[in-house]
């Protein structure tokens, strides 16, 4: 993907291309129709100028060297011609002596030259060829033979100091406009790159990032109706905390009631009774709710930017081993075989966070996998992470689910006819996050799942 600075770089360049060239058309239009006309007009009037003073006040031949050199170092380069072909040259001489046909007709017919008609004639660069066609011929006469007289100014002496001066005047014009659009894209840019920086924060559910524009145009506006935005998002999410924690907490306690009635009807109600097994699921149901308003608390909690860990020493090893021995009974329930293998790892972390990832990891694996089916605790560790992978052969999850499954309430179609809340894996990301590690989740439907949690050794 192209940046827009570069993008506005190049475009810029393009049109300073552009520019150049349509000035080069235009100078050189306005030379064809004006500039190279007067150019010629002014160089035959001074050529028959000069002929006209050999020809009246010079009668003969050996007084033409020493004028035309004196006519020469006054700025001119001129080439006499004779009627026998030979050329004689003033001044600064040609590149190129060779007389063409039309050239040779002011001796021979006594016309007068007025420069190449070619097609590179049409062009301004060829106002500075220092070629001997370049220039205007005029016949005259002396001691009754006929010669010609082509001329041109010496450009070579136009090309002074001042033309220097003012060829370093345009380039430094050309180099600071070329630095101001390098200066102006940067200053157009950089705005819009905080704004895709804050939009990639706001998305991450960060909504304390603040974006440091301050301008008195459209991107100004656009910024400090950004900020406001954020500012109504972070009221609407922190009074959305507020709204769960309060409703969460407030359940326990009716929640509580509901289940002791519940076990109380169940314990004097007789077992082939309704009211037994309207009693159990009520209870069941109970049980269910207040897993869920004890784990919306807690992602409230670690939700919250003010939340420390309670950081301690942990040995992961035996943690994981408690954890599992714990879930043995449900292990046997559904008869799956369990291998262990663990390596010794010491981290420094919130134990008790860490029991709730564990926890949530085993219950998912022992939910989601069939009747004889295998789970694998792995531990292993390097010299600056341990790696806990937890495997299961169980139903997997579908490709288009993997990338959700750490979203809050989302579940996958294929545990759907499972009891959960959709919040597990939330609050393993969200506990794993705040150690400063990473979750990793691969699964192929129908084989099974491996969550792969890294936690730093600090």
């Amino acid at each position: 993907m192209k940046s827009l600075y570069r993008q506005f770089v190049q475009t810029s360049g393009w049109f300073l291309i552009l520019s150049v060239v349509i000035g080069l058309m235009i100078t050189n239009i306005f030379y064809l129709a004006f500039t190279k006309q007067q150019t010629t007009e002014q160089n035959l009037t001074r050529a028959q100028e000069v002929t006209s003073i050999l020809e009246t006040m010079h009668g003969d031949a050996e007084a033409l060297t020493p004028f035309l050199d004196s006519v020469a170092n006054l700025g001119y380069q001129i080439v006499l011609a004779d009627s026998e072909g030979s050329l004689q040259s003033f001044g600064k001489p040609f590149e190129d002596v060779v007389l063409s046909e039309e050239a040779q007709r002011v001796v021979s017919d006594g016309v007068i030259y007025t420069g190449e008609d070619g097609a590179l004639s049409f062009f301004m660069t060829s106002h500075f060829a220092n070629r001997i066609t370049n220039t205007v011929g005029v016949p005259f006469e002396v001691d009754g033979e006929v010669y010609g007289l082509f001329l041109r100014p010496d450009l070579s002496l136009l090309s002074s100091d001042i033309h220097t001066l003012l060829l370093a005047f345009l380039l430094s014009i050309a180099l600071v406009n070329l630095l101001g659009m390098l200066w102006m894209a940067k200053q157009l840019t950089k705005p819009i790159g905080l704004l895709r920086q804050a939009t990639q924060e706001v998305a991450n559910d960060n909504y304390s990032h603040s974006l440091g524009i301050e301008r008195q145009d459209e991107i100004g506006e656009l910024a400090d109706s950004f900020n406001r935005m954020i500012e109504r998002l972070r009221e609407n999410d922190t009074a959305r905390k507020t709204f769960i924690t309060n409703v969460s907490h407030d359940l326990q306690s009716p929640l509580v009631n509901i289940r002791g009635y519940a076990e109380l009807i169940e314990n004097e109600a007789d077992v082939n009774a309704p009211s037994y097994q309207h009693a159990k699921v009520i209870q069941q149901e109970a049980t269910r709710l207040s897993g869920l308003a004890k784990q919306l608390l807690l992602l409230s909690s670690l939700d919250q930017p003010t939340y420390q860990l309670t950081l301690g020493q942990v040995e992961l090893d035996k943690q994981l081993k408690q954890i599992v021995s714990s879930y043995r009974y449900r292990f046997e329930e559904n008869q799956l075989e369990v291998s262990l293998k663990l390596e010794r790892a010491t981290i420094q972390a919130d134990a008790e966070l860490l029991e709730v990832v564990w926890d949530n990891l085993l219950s998912n694996a022992t939910k989601y996998t069939q009747e004889g089916g295998q789970l694998a605790v792995i531990m292993e560790t390097d010299a600056s992470v341990v790696k806990i992978r937890i495997q299961d052969s169980g139903i997997g999850i579908a490709a288009q689910d993997l990338p959700h499954v750490t979203e809050r309430f989302y579940r996958a179609d294929l545990s759907r006819h499972t009891e959960g809340t959709g919040l597990g894996l939330a609050i393993v990301n969200e506990i794993v996050t705040l150690h400063k590690g990473t979750l990793q989740i691969e699964s192929i439907e129908q084989e099974g799942t491996c969550v792969e949690v890294t936690l730093p050794i600090l």
